[in-house]
Order: C-alpha cells, then structure tokens, then sequence
C-alpha cells in the first residue's frame, strides 16, 4: 500500500515537473516569436509600398502616395521630392535591429519614444499599414536609432531597439521629417528626352529678350538679344539643354507675409525664364529677383557686391521661393 502510494506521488511529481518544463518550452518560445516580430522592422518588398504616412507630436504629418508616376504625392497637392521618398524606401528596406535597448536605459527610452516620437505608417494596398514604425532619438554615439514597432491594433511592441540600416552609419529619424516644405518637389523645369520645345530668356532691366527653340528634329534655332550674332551650334545646344532640368533650392524663402506679398505684387523681377513643351500654349515661367547680401562681400576687383552672390528670390506659381545662383547664373549668361 505505502509502495503504491509513493509511487503515485512520484507520478505526481513527474507529470508535474514535465508540465512544467512544457510551460516553460512554451513560454520560451511564445516570448522568442514576440521578440522576433517585434524586432522585424524591414520591410520585404519595397516596390508594393503605395503610400506613407508620417506624424510628429506637435500635430504635423505627410502623406505621401504612389501615382503611378515618375512622382509620388504629398498630402494630396503636390509632388514630393523623389530622392526624399527613394532614401525612405531604402531605410524601410534594409533596416535592422543593431542591438536591445540596455536595462539601464529602457524607461528614459520608453518615455521618450511616448513622448516625442514620430509615427510611420508603412502601407502596400490595403486599409491598414503593414508596419508601423515609432521613432526616437538617436544613440549618443550617433550609429543607431531608438524605435519600436506597433501592431496592426496600434499596441506598441513591449520592447524597443536600437535600429540601424546596412551599409549606413548614422541615425535615421532626420529623414522622417514632417514639413511640407520640405517634403515637395523641388523642379521648375522638368523636360526628360525630347519633350522641352521652346526657352524664352528675358532680361527685364535691359529690356532683352532672346528665345531658344528646337524643331522636331532637334535643328536649335535662335531668336532676339545681343547673343544671336554668336551662332556657335554647341554653344546654344548646351544652353538649351540646360533648362531640360532646373531645381529652386527650397520653398522655405524665410520672408515674412508682408515681404513676400511686397515681391510677388509690387516688385520688379530682375529676369524671367519660360519654357515650353510640345503643344503649350502657356509657358511655365520663374521670375527671379535679386536679394540683398547676408553679409559684405567683394568682387574680384575689391567692389562691394550690391547684390548676394550665392542666392536670388524668386515668383513661382504663386509662391517666393530661394534659387540658388549656382544653378541659374548658367542660364543668364551673358545677360
């Protein structure tokens, strides 16, 4: 009888211990697979990525789509800067933990990613993302980037990493910003191949005016200003293919409302540029506007500069925008 029950209790123990060991198998395994889904920030396919969307805690977001074009969207109104969107695509894809966040840091860490970081929402076609991305601070050795991911439900991961991405060494979360501004395209002219038809230079102080034009067989012809006596093929080819891709520098002209009303309704533009495509009836033109120096600087011949030497406001479509002279002085030459 006693044999007997010692031996029950032994089973007893036995199932017991192996429960156990089951349990904590199951745990083991159950916390591996969290720590695993909560650490795959990378994004597998890039290409079905249809729109993002990001948010900072001062009430600031961008929405950008895929078009179908050669330019995503921006919160619906304007293109967005396609090197900007193309870096943001690269990080997605090849994004991945650098290490755990130490003990010893993670409440800072924690209460700094709830308090500052900014949302992403990565989406490929459906109604909810397929990875959301909150991003903080960078390491103080400025290799890594504090984030942690959230499921589909908007439940943050119990865990945050250090997150960096292959073949980069730096933080990440600058290119997560939230200004329109800064997000949008940034081309004035924008003619790929053939399709650039006409360019019209005007210099409005000394009353000139000389327009290039193409045919469609390429032959470049040349109308008005001093210039036309210099009938030097590659020497107007090259000017001509200059306006083919024109950039302004940045739509963030740091003018206050009364000054830019003061330059687009009252100002008079220094030079205006048009071009035209195939079939335009109406050119798509840039004023541009001499600015006033930062601070003194002289010419080759010890004059001071009336004007700045590296800058020019400019009219475009409404807006003053910054040019900078690098990329338009080309285009003036001579005028």
């Amino acid at each position: 009888m006693h044999k007997n029950l010692r031996l029950f209790y032994l089973l007893i123990l036995v199932t017991a211990v192996a429960a156990g060991v089951r349990y904590m198998d199951l745990k083991e395994a159950a916390d591996i697979t969290r720590t695993a889904e909560s650490s795959e920030f990378a994004v597998q396919d890039t290409s079905l990525v249809d729109k993002i969307f990001i948010a900072d805690k001062d009430g600031n977001s961008a929405l950008l789509e895929r078009t179908g074009e050669r330019y995503w969207k921006l919160n619906g109104l304007h293109f967005a800067r396609k090197d900007a969107v193309d870096l943001l695509l690269k990080t997605f894809k090849r994004a991945r933990v650098q290490r755990p966040v130490p003990k010893a840091e993670l409440d800072n860490v924690n209460r700094l990613l709830a308090g500052r970081g900014k949302k992403v929402e990565i989406y490929q076609g459906g109604d909810r993302p397929v990875k959301t991305w909150y991003i903080g601070t960078s390491t103080q050795n400025h290799t890594g980037t504090y984030m942690v991911l959230a499921d589909e439900n908007g439940q943050l991961a119990a865990e945050p990493f250090i997150v960096h991405m292959e073949g980069f060494t730096g933080f990440l979360s600058t290119r997560f910003f939230t200004e329109e501004r800064e997000w949008r395209y940034t081309g004035v002219f924008d003619y790929p191949g053939a399709s650039l038809n006409k360019v019209e230079i005007e210099s409005v102080d000394a009353q000139k005016v000389y327009s290039i034009a193409s045919d469609s067989a390429g032959v470049i012809s040349v109308t008005g200003g001093r210039l036309v006596n210099r009938m030097d093929t590659l020497f107007w080819q090259d000017r001509f293919n200059l306006f083919r891709k024109v950039h302004l520098e940045t739509y963030n002209n740091h003018l206050t409302e009364t000054a830019q009303d003061s330059l687009l309704n009252r100002a008079t533009p220094a030079f205006n540029l048009r071009a035209w495509s195939e079939g335009d009836s109406v050119p798509n033109q840039i004023s541009l506007y001499w600015k006033a120096p930062v601070s003194d600087t002289y010419d080759d011949n010890g004059n001071l500069n009336q004007w700045d030497g590296a800058r020019m406001y400019a009219a475009y479509k409404g807006e003053v925008v910054l040019v900078q002279r690098f990329v338009f002085d080309p285009l003036l030459q001579g005028l």
